[in-house]
């Protein structure tokens, strides 16, 4: 990349990080004074932060603490979503189970009158992603009456479709379905979050076979409160993770960036100011003086995000850094893939579908029929569909809700597809 023209990204990045990186760090703290319950995760981590800040702002290099805090965040991300992929399991059980214990209205539809309604649905979806993501919709909520060996038959089979594809992305692939399917679950996250896990053993061990009211109420409280508190966590290291990206951004763009002095001396004043805030003894409203000036913050901000184009075949490896902190996806790892990745061959799939297969039954014994089948519903979801016709996927529908002996998980799932789809 020519100079000028490597100056002229390296200053439009410093502003936009900045910018972004004062403005994320006042709503960080004001996170602090409105949530009690995130007080003590939020003074912690802006410790560390602001230590790196303060290192900043006095001209030090701090770039691998940066790195480090970074990919320590990511591990504990990576621990806390495993908690999320539980739940959502354990929901899919508890809404199945909830009309034998909660008096709701009946669909109206026969079930195959539902079932054409959702044709009819999804054949107004003229975008292909859209549809692909309502196909998916579709087969993660009806309900499951497969065998173990139906089951791994289809998962082989919907495998096989990658035959030819990037070895790296169908590990990829196979990883995020070992987490969701609670096949692999990350050592030490009972330690990280011991509220969270004291949830999730009480949903693993409820019976949810001969379930009663109490329990079937005890279970949803449970969820519900564990559900809140890792969305409290989760909203915490994100923002935590955008202010570390930012602020690894200026590390990598101070030395050639070309910037206005009145908006670096912005910048500074609203980051100092709001981590002077933070260093105080009590919990007092953030100065009025200090909010007025987000104002120009925003405008600086959105001007520079518009200058910011980074090359597709970027070769410089600060540049390549600078793109992925710079994204929409927070946790993206900062390493690059290996380069040529071999394409994987039928045999090869094959194992790895083995393998995968494998390790679900042995993580099925002993799982009640009723997560099991949320297990199975989850994997297949997020499989390559194979639909070849509009009549075979209604067909797919009806017969799935009339194999379904269990009226009251027939009623939920007609009733959660009706929202999904059929209610926008």
């Amino acid at each position: 990349m020519e100079t000028h023209e490597r100056k002229r990204l390296m200053s439009s990045a410093y502003r936009c990080a900045f910018s972004r990186l004062a403005l994320n760090y006042y709503t960080f703290c004001e996170m602090m004074l409105e949530s009690p319950a995130a007080r003590d995760d939020i003074r912690a981590r802006e410790e560390e932060f602001g230590q790196l800040l303060d290192g900043f702002l006095s001209g030090e290099d701090r770039t691998a603490e940066v790195d480090a805090l970074r990919g320590r965040t990511v591990k504990e991300m990576e621990a806390l979503t495993s908690y999320a992929d539980c739940y959502t399991i354990y929901e899919y059980v508890l809404n199945r189970l909830e009309r034998r214990f909660v008096e709701l209205e009946a669909p109206r539809e026969t079930p195959e009158e539902f079932a054409a309604k959702v044709v009819e649905r999804l054949r107004a979806s003229e975008d292909a992603v859209i549809l692909d993501s309502c196909l998916r919709s579709v087969v993660a909520q009806l309900p499951i009456r497969y065998t173990r060996q139906k089951f791994y038959g289809l998962v082989m089979d919907r495998l096989t479709t990658y035959i030819g594809a990037d070895k790296s992305g169908i590990e990829g692939l196979l990883y995020m379905l070992r987490t969701s399917a609670m096949v692999d679950l990350p050592e030490g996250r009972a330690e990280q979050y011991p509220e969270l896990e004291a949830a999730y053993l009480a949903l693993r061990d409820a019976d949810y076979r001969n379930m009663d009211r109490d329990g079937y109420e005890n279970c949803r409280f449970r969820l519900d409160r564990a559900v809140r508190a890792y969305q409290d966590k989760a909203d915490v290291k994100i923002l935590f993770e955008s202010l570390l990206n930012d602020l690894y951004v200026l590390f990598l763009s101070r030395n050639e960036a070309m910037i206005d002095v009145w908006e670096n001396d912005m910048f500074r004043h609203v980051a100092a100011g709001v981590r002077e805030h933070f260093q105080r003894d009590g919990l007092t409203d953030i100065d009025e003086a200090l909010t007025e000036s987000l104002k120009d913050l925003e405008g600086i901000q959105e001007s520079a995000m518009e200058r910011i184009q980074f090359k597709e075949d970027e070769t410089d490896a600060d540049l390549k850094k600078m793109e992925i902190l710079m994204s929409a996806s927070e946790f993206a790892p900062l390493e690059e893939k290996a380069a040529g990745s071999e394409p994987a061959d039928r045999e090869w799939v094959e194992e790895k579908s083995r393998q995968f297969c494998e390790a679900l039954e042995a993580s099925f014994q002993g799982m009640p029929k009723a997560v099991m089948r949320a297990v199975m519903a989850g994997v297949l979801a997020q499989l390559p569909m194979t639909f070849q016709s509009v009549n075979e996927l209604e067909e797919y529908v009806r017969e799935s809700l009339l194999a379904c002996t269990d009226y009251a998980e027939r009623e939920a799932c007609m009733e959660l597809l009706a929202r999904e789809l059929l209610e926008e």
